[in-house]
């Protein structure tokens, strides 16, 4: 069913409803307590010597500045829960979101430097994997009062994603907030007018019935291109190629093959030569190969041209993170189709033993902590800033994703599912074999290797740098 009707009326009135409550109750200095948080979290309180720094890269959704994030509404709320945390451990807190790039660079640059620049962080995987190999951060674990397994900080596959040495978590989310809103890979987006438009059967029916598989999304994508001529009309999706990979790392988790996965004795092995794998890229090789079904991308200029086609109507689906739909860019898919835009998991291959076939990839953002901590009251701070915001309670921040971003509330129920559910692919680990990873893969879908041709070169490359993480 719609969820979306009406929204931005709603929302108004959401707005200036919060606002005027605001506004009703804040004291004279700027701050007004929330009296509900203020008894839960009291017992907790102690006191930290001076500022309390929250440095944040830049995010298409929320972060843990307030003056930089996209929802005013959330933003004052931000502000509110800050002021309670400088009341309750007499200190002050600072949130800056700074230049991408400069916190990593800033930390490695000098130990001395960068003592006390930050007291936590948030941070793209790659930038928190590459500190942690640095030794600037420390782990969850390490911290008093603070229990990284609590749903609070994640969900399993998240807390997977950012778990390196030993066992020990270096990165984390604070899911009450949704700052930033979670990403989790391998959905499918499609545009649902179009699949109508050619009788075709609609994915989420698919879905409800069980039959969301490899097959059924074959003959969707044959069928929707029946009647294109000399480009003109729409392709199912874009070609596969070194640039635009998602599909295929998609159709690998969809078959259960995994980059990474634990050998028991603190190391890892790479999965792809298992035949999850080499069944996935044989599939996905011989449906682009066999029937002309995919829009080549030309030259240009964009700096998303497969979801530039997808909004252009050349694709009927695009494969990607969970960022593209919440994107509030006008040239992007939710306000450019409204509520024809859909959401998916990709379709399931005929080995995959999983809840979800999304997964949980290296482009989530995540926060993490300095070595420079108190350990002994950081924990406690933490624990009480990222309860719940004014007026939201524990999934809060779900209403606020679902009236936002979904206009079917099927497919918002499908997107927690995914999160829930999703495992990690360990791509963090070993990001510089990403673009070999690429390179191998198109060519198998190309027909230039087999499957096992490019395995063969992939795993010891995969697990040589995947050995690394425990040194």
């Amino acid at each position: 069913m719609k969820c979306r009707t009406f929204a931005k009326f709603l929302l108004c009135i959401f707005v200036i409803s919060l606002l005027t409550s605001a506004c009703s109750v804040q004291s004279a200095d700027g701050y007004h307590p929330n009296d509900s948080f203020t008894d839960k979290v009291e017992t907790k309180a102690g006191t930290f010597s001076g500022v309390f720094r929250i440095k944040t890269e830049a995010s298409d959704s929320l972060t843990l500045d307030p003056d930089s994030s996209v929802s005013s509404v959330r933003s004052e709320a931000m502000k509110t829960r800050y002021a309670e945390i400088e009341d309750l451990f007499d200190c002050t807190v600072e949130a800056k979101q700074v230049k991408d790039g400069s916190i990593t660079t800033t930390m490695m640059a000098s130990t001395a430097a960068a003592r006390n620049y930050a007291d936590i962080f948030q941070l793209s995987a790659e930038h928190i994997y590459n500190m942690y190999k640095g030794g600037y951060l420390t782990y969850a674990q390490n911290l008093e009062e603070f229990d990284i397994t609590d749903e609070k900080w994640g969900y399993d596959g998240q807390k997977e994603m950012m778990t390196f040495a030993e066992g020990q978590t270096y990165g984390f989310r604070n899911m009450y907030w949704a700052a930033p809103l979670p990403s989790v890979s391998g959905i499918l987006y499609y545009n649902a007018d179009l699949i109508a438009q050619n009788v075709m059967p609609s994915p989420a029916e698919l879905y409800e019935n069980d039959n969301w598989d490899w097959e059924h999304f074959a003959q969707i994508c044959i069928g929707v291109t029946n009647h294109i001529a000399d480009r003109q009309g729409t392709y199912a999706f874009v070609t596969p190629t070194s640039e635009f990979p998602s599909i295929i790392h998609a159709a690998v988790n969809s078959n259960s093959g995994q980059r990474l996965y634990p050998d028991g004795n603190g190391g890892y092995k790479c999965g792809y030569m298992d035949w999850n794998t080499l069944d996935a890229l044989e599939w996905l090789g011989d449906l682009v190969r066999e029937n002309k079904i995919t829009y080549d991308i030309q030259d240009s200029a964009s700096k998303n041209p497969d979801v530039e086609a997808f909004v252009n109507f050349y694709t009927t689906f695009l494969v990607s993170d969970s960022s593209v739909g919440f994107s509030d860019s006008e040239y992007f898919p939710l306000y450019t189709f409204e509520d024809d835009f859909r959401w998916i998991e990709f379709p399931k291959g005929p080995n995959f033993t999983g809840k979800t076939t999304a997964y949980y990839s290296s482009s989530d953002q995540f926060l993490a902590l300095s070595n420079t901590v108190d350990i002994g009251i950081v924990g406690k701070i933490l624990n009480a800033m990222f309860e719940p915001l004014e007026d939201e309670d524990e999934d809060g921040w779900k209403d606020y994703i679902e009236r936002n971003f979904f206009f079917y509330e099927e497919d918002f129920e499908l997107y927690e599912k995914m999160l829930k559910y999703a495992s990690s692919d360990y791509s963090v680990m070993t990001i510089r074999t990403n673009l070999s990873i690429n390179d191998l893969f198109a060519a198998v879908i190309d027909g230039v290797k087999t499957p096992k041709e490019a395995t063969e070169q992939l795993v010891p490359v995969v697990e040589g740098l995947a050995g690394q993480t425990n040194k």
